[in-house]
């Protein structure tokens, strides 16, 4: 077993960093789980032991030193060496903090791929060393069964109490059942939390004490475990002494088998996890909240703004052929500026619909024939007048028609927020548009030669109200090019963005000409 591959736990919010350290510590020794939260971390820690945790300190909702604290409170993970992994400058305060809640060492990003496999390297071996002392322990107590068979009896009885001992001095709830599954022991531990007496908690009586809401789903479960000779693993919530809180645990029970494979008895735990649940549970809460009011609040801004719309246009048509009286140019810009700015604004409510839909599954599209060439030329002749402004000038290059079965709104969506993604990070530069069909699948490119974008965000630009730069810059909800990916894979297609920094970025679109099989 010792030299058995091992497990490292690597969290860190962003795939690409999760990526960058998984290129560095591939080995066949190494089993590496790669999660993008706290609460994905802990998740893992319940169900397995690792050599060593790399853990970024800045992640949101709970950040690498909560998650690290609550790490080092569980007797079973308590001594697992914790590396702190951050992508800011050293900072003393940072460091002194990483180590009072139990880190053992810290790294600075971009990673010193030597450092990082030397130091995990000790890690492992120092575990690889901890696993071989209980394998010859292990070793070393099956000898002594062998050797005094005579002594079964007594053995048996010696045995059952320094189980007992070792229970006892656990801090979770462990218990023990009858093949049946009816409870014959709980530790203090239980009796510290719920107040019952053994004679109250054996058998079934244990069942008591799970919230009303939870015991019908407990009973069956139990029911179900105990006929299938399995794991068994439920959460559930138990009553504590003061006859009204309940806390949440997770129940997980093993089967104790006999030479021959049958179930002579079980033996489980109940760990106390309310707090990790409960801050994941309002997280998600908090998701959903921010979902709903985007959704209400779009809702709400499209009827006045619909109606400010048609004002203003019908301001803009009376002035246009008002033949008989001067109209002042300052009345005219004025107007033509609050229509720019109507439609900007209806441009952002748009996009947080858009939004309310994807987070609700509700992206769905009207397939028709689309001739894509003639789409861009037509998204291009409506930017032409911004591109102006910018100093930009469009370059479209196609090589003959590039027809397929897809949802025009959609695709011009698509075009349109690459395009004003290039406009508002490139201007003064040219902007090549190439399109063209490849077996069936049409591939758009759009290359602009603004400051390009680092390896470390090429991927986080494409999720919601990310940028690659300060919107203090730049402006904008940072939601264009999340709806556009969102809307090819819709399709059945892929959008990715090829660049380096100083050089530009080129965001390829590949669309299927025809819907794909589920």
């Amino acid at each position: 077993m010792s030299s058995a591959v091992v497990e490292l736990l690597i969290v860190d919010d962003r795939r690409e960093n999760l990526l960058v350290i998984e290129s560095i510590l591939a080995s066949p020794d190494y089993r590496l789980v790669l999660v993008t939260s706290g609460d994905e971390a802990l998740k893992h820690l319940l169900e397995r032991d690792f050599a060593a945790i790399l853990l970024d300190v800045v992640m949101p909702g709970m950040d690498g030193f909560e998650l690290a604290t609550l790490i080092k409170q569980r007797e079973r993970s308590r001594y697992t060496p914790i590396v702190f992994l951050t992508a800011a400058s050293v900072d003393l305060d940072l460091i002194y903090r990483g180590y009072s809640v139990g880190a053992v060492d810290y790294l600075t990003k971009p990673i010193d791929a030597d450092v990082l496999r030397a130091k995990v390297a000790i890690f492992v071996e120092l575990y690889r060393k901890d696993l071989r002392l209980q394998e010859q322990a292990d070793a070393l107590r099956l000898a002594e069964r062998r050797e005094r068979e005579l002594e079964l009896a007594a053995l048996r009885l010696a045995s059952d109490q320094r189980y007992r001992n070792l229970a006892e001095a656990i801090p979770d709830i462990v218990w023990t059942a009858k093949p049946d599954g009816a409870v014959t022991y709980f530790n203090r531990r239980w009796f510290e939390y719920t107040g019952q007496t053994f004679d109250e908690a054996t058998g079934l009586g244990w069942i008591t004490l799970v919230h009303p809401d939870d015991v019908a789903r407990a009973r069956t479960k139990w029911r179900e475990g105990v006929a299938a000779n399995e794991v068994f693993q439920l959460e559930c919530r138990l009553r504590g002494r003061d006859g009204a809180t309940f806390r949440w645990h997770l129940c997980r029970a093993v089967p104790d088998l006999d030479g021959d494979g049958r179930v002579v008895g079980w033996l489980g735990t109940y760990t106390d996890f309310d707090d990790f649940k409960r801050a994941r549970d309002a997280a998600e809460q908090a998701v959903r909240a921010r979902d709903e009011f985007l959704s209400i609040a779009s809702h709400e801004l499209r009827t006045p703004l619909t109606t400010l719309q048609l004002r203003l246009q019908g301001l803009a048509k009376d002035v246009s052929v008002d033949a008989a009286h001067v109209i002042d140019n300052r009345i005219r810009t004025k107007i033509d500026s609050a229509l720019r700015q109507e439609q900007r604004l209806s441009g952002l409510v748009d996009s947080l619909l858009d939004v309310s839909r994807i987070t609700n599954g509700v992206l769905t599209l009207q397939r028709e024939l689309v001739d894509l060439v003639e789409l861009a030329r037509q998204v291009v002749e409506r930017f032409s007048e911004a591109a102006a402004n910018a100093g930009v000038v469009i370059e479209l290059r196609e090589s003959g028609t590039v027809r397929g079965m897809w949802d025009r709104l959609r695709i011009e969506q698509i075009v349109q927020n690459l395009l004003g993604n290039a406009l508002r990070y490139a201007p003064d530069a040219p902007v090549e548009i190439s399109l063209d069909a490849r077996d069936d699948v049409a591939v758009l490119a759009m290359r602009d030669h603004g400051p390009g974008i680092s390896m470390t965000d090429r991927e986080r630009i494409f999720g919601p109200y990310e940028r690659a730069v300060s919107a203090r810059n730049y402006g904008g909800l940072g939601l264009g090019l999340y709806i556009a990916r969102q809307n090819v894979v819709a399709h059945g297609g892929n959008l990715r963005v090829a660049s380096e920094v100083g050089n530009g970025a080129t965001f390829i679109v590949e669309l299927p000409l025809q819907p794909r099989a589920d």
